[in-house]
């Protein structure tokens, strides 16, 4: 007789007590945010991956009412700012803008790093993805890879810029000189912005970033395009050849960025950021400033962007692997 008892009241729980839990989490989400959302970008103010950040933010702000703060905490290639978010509660007010460098290179040149990326930190939506270039300053006086090629062979001492160690553009600018067979002198800078002002200044002759991090110097001749690392001509500036078509056919890489939380957050509270950010990055401003700097919004759902971030980790891994590039 007790255990029917016990059991017919287990039943009705459903009804009842058994969905308070439920309905708390889904009273939480309805009502998220109540405070300000801190959104850290690994990477100093200036730079695209900030500019894409506070462009988002900006919508938020005002599509949802959503007051943001952008937290820069720039260094050890952004790692110090990863790892900031990696120790935030898994409640949805700590974003972290996440790249391909941060979150698919790092892991295999920075085994040591104190968080795994995979199991700490939760994908939310991919902002976009875009392909690097190889670019010389106008007062190096080559225009072709060709040309580039033929004075680093004649013996020429030249170094190039990127964003930082384990950076798309790093990585690209080493295997660029690994497979045509020169030496260049790699010039790690802490971001783009950096990176980019001193290039222009003609302080490092050449740059290895995405094409929006050097779209206003392409525009008025002082950064000279050589080659994207993309499978096809970029639309935004078709003039420019691929690496493959100067005949590095495995030089085909995505640049990209997206939105990350801490792992754990309730699914409830990831599928409103989820749809906020999404709706924001569809805007037709932010579109379009996306696309005139060749880069494609993405806005993918936390399961396909968990999906690709997989993929891109296993991809560099065997380029890590296969081409021994360390840091240091």
């Amino acid at each position: 007789m007790r255990r029917r008892h016990a059991l017919a009241a287990i039943a009705a729980l459903p009804l009842g007590a058994g969905t308070f839990g439920l309905s708390l989490r889904t009273r939480a989400a309805s009502s998220f945010p109540t405070r300000p959302i801190r959104w850290i970008v690994p990477f100093p103010p200036g730079g695209t991956s900030d500019l894409r950040v506070r462009q988002v933010a900006e919508r938020l702000r005002e599509q949802a009412g959503w007051t943001m703060l952008v937290d820069n905490r720039p260094g050890a290639s952004g790692q110090i700012g990863t790892e900031a978010a990696v120790r935030a509660p898994a409640d949805g007010y700590t974003l972290l803008l996440g790249t391909v460098g941060t979150m698919a290179i790092n892991p295999h040149l920075f085994p040591q790093q104190p968080y795994d990326v995979r199991r700490d930190l939760q994908p939310v939506s991919q902002f976009s993805r875009t392909s690097p270039g190889l670019y010389a300053h106008r007062e190096l006086g080559v225009t072709t890879l060709a040309a580039l090629r033929a004075r680093l062979q004649g013996g020429a001492a030249l170094a190039w810029a990127s964003p930082g160690n384990a950076t798309i553009g790093h990585m690209v600018g080493e295997l660029w000189q690994r497979r045509s067979g020169v030496a260049m002198t790699h010039v790690p800078y802490q971001g783009t912005a950096p990176a980019v002002r001193d290039f222009v200044a003609g302080q490092v002759p050449l740059l290895v970033e995405t094409p929006a991090a050097v779209f206003e110097h392409l525009r008025n001749g002082t950064a000279v395009p050589l080659a994207v690392a993309a499978a096809a001509r970029l639309p935004a500036l078709p003039q420019v050849p691929t690496f493959a078509e100067s005949g590095y056919p495995e030089l085909v890489f995505d640049a990209w960025q997206g939105a990350f939380t801490r792992r754990g957050l309730a699914p409830a509270l990831l599928e409103t950021l989820h749809r906020e950010i999404a709706r924001a990055l569809q805007h037709p401003e932010l579109r379009r400033s996306h696309e005139e700097q060749a880069n494609i919004v993405v806005a993918s759902s936390p399961a396909e962007f968990e999906r690709w971030v997989g993929d891109e980790t296993a991809r560099w891994g065997r380029v890590v692997a296969e081409t021994g590039v360390r840091v240091g």
